[in-house]
């Protein structure tokens, strides 16, 4: 790689990486990638705030090897899936210079583009003299290839693929279209109230989910890409307490259409950890599932709702839905037998059940763990394989405990859709397997 520099007021520098442009732009969105790479070899950056759209800022400072520190301001002046632009300030928050970096798209890799423009030919060089930008850009993306490799192999994406027993045309209103995204656009249980400019690349959106309670969740982003039919996508970013932002992820959502039905493929990409990621499938799980359910569905959607109190502490209750000594004893109704149950207790974490027919038939639950609060909440996201091993119904489920002194108030929500014949008559027997299960679990607490 050799930089090329324009004679009069640029510094360009390229470099092509084995990477997707939607990989690099994560790594651009996010402090938590950017403290790794970012800044010539030897030196440090800490992030104090970043707002990782149009007219947001990044203030941060780089760290030199000898101690020195030295401030720095971007204002980003437009963001798309090809490219970044931004000012560059200094300690003083004057505008130095400007920065457009592009991504060009080839066949498993990304050609991304730097180019810084200065005012002057003059102000050009002092800086490649006093601060050794030319040297620096090419070390700055030279730890870029290094640190991407390592991320290609272990991103933190959300993936979701379901299929719809609906036209093509159809999904794609719903998930476009404001007064349809209003109905489905947020987990069971809550509202939304949800506003957003036209639809292309550039506009922006914004929604506002309330909580039982009143408790406000606010987020926004703007669209990348708009391709009618076939690709959405889009950045997101929750909103804190404080009206500061949490780190930008992006998401996209590609539909096609085959036989009549439409398979969505959804993707979150940019988490800044495993928790994140879990927290965020339980809450688009059950928010797809609604869009199932509003689009025509899959070939059966079921939702249940059951409340128990068991008399036993909560900390006893807890271990028999967490251990799997115990979990393997009840879940599973009878007289389906459970030959196998293993418990990885952490979001992110799996459960795999497998249940087993009295004509000795195996099939297996393996399901994400989403949430953990010891003695309080339990959560789930879950796939269960037909006789012929393909998919028969997805799904997830949300358990509550209430200590109650002497007795325990346990809550389970659960809903699936069903991929297959076999599927639906699961599900048709979903309510009944729940309280036949949970009957199975007071016999289990009895006994302990």
């Amino acid at each position: 790689m050799t930089p090329s520099i324009d004679a009069s007021r640029e510094i360009f520098c390229t470099r092509t990486y084995k990477a997707s442009s939607e990989l690099l732009l994560r790594m651009w969105s996010n402090p938590e990638h950017l403290t790794h790479w970012w800044g010539p070899t030897g030196f440090r950056t800490t992030t104090h705030e970043m707002d990782f759209k149009p007219g947001g800022t990044w203030r941060f400072t780089m760290h030199g090897p000898d101690g020195t520190d030295f401030p720095n301001l971007v204002r980003f002046t437009r963001i798309t899936s090809d490219e970044i632009a931004y000012e560059h300030a200094g300690k003083d928050d004057v505008v130095g210079f400007t920065v457009n970096v592009k991504f060009l798209r080839k066949e498993g890799e990304t050609e991304m583009q730097f180019r810084l423009t200065f005012p002057s030919t003059e102000e050009r060089q002092r800086v490649i003299d006093e601060f050794g930008a030319e040297e620096g850009l090419t070390m700055t993306m030279s730890r870029l290839d290094e640190y991407v490799a390592d991320q290609d192999k272990a991103g933190i994406d959300l993936v979701i693929v379901r299929k719809f027993k609906a036209p093509l045309e159809t999904v794609w209103k719903a998930i476009t279209e404001e007064d349809q995204i209003s109905q489905w656009g947020c987990p069971m249980g809550l509202t939304m109230e949800r506003s957003s400019d036209d639809l292309v690349p550039g506009g922006r959106w914004h929604s506002t989910m309330f909580t039982p309670t009143g408790y406000a969740l606010k987020a926004e982003g703007e669209y990348l890409r708009v391709e009618p039919m076939t690709l959405l996508e889009y950045s997101h970013r929750w909103e804190k307490e404080d009206g500061s932002f949490k780190p930008t992820t992006l998401v996209s959502v590609k539909l096609s259409e085959h036989e009549g039905c439409t398979t969505m493929t959804f993707v979150q990409s940019g988490f800044w950890s495993e928790e994140a990621r879990a927290a965020h499938l339980g809450g688009w799980s059950t928010t797809i599932h609604k869009l199932g359910v509003l689009v025509g569905a899959t070939l059966a959607d079921r939702t249940v709702s059951l409340v128990r109190e068991f008399k036993a502490p909560v900390d006893l209750v807890w271990k028999c839905w967490t251990e799997p000594q115990h979990l393997g004893v009840w879940f599973t109704p009878r007289p389906y037998t459970c030959p196998k149950c293993e418990i990885d207790l952490r979001p992110g974490g799996y459960i795999t059940l497998v249940m087993r027919s009295p004509d000795g038939m195996e099939h297996a639950m393996i399901s994400e763990i989403t949430d953990v609060e010891p003695n309080q909440s339990f959560g789930w996201v879950n796939s269960v394989a037909g006789f012929d091993g393909s998919v028969a119904i997805q799904g997830g489920t949300f358990v509550m405990f209430e200590d109650l002194g002497d007795t325990t108030k346990v809550t389970v929500n659960s809903y699936n859709s069903a991929f297959s014949e076999q599927g639906t008559m699961m599900l048709g027997g979903m309510e009944i397997g729940w309280n036949m299960s949970l009957d199975q679990l007071s016999e289990v607490i009895s006994s302990l």
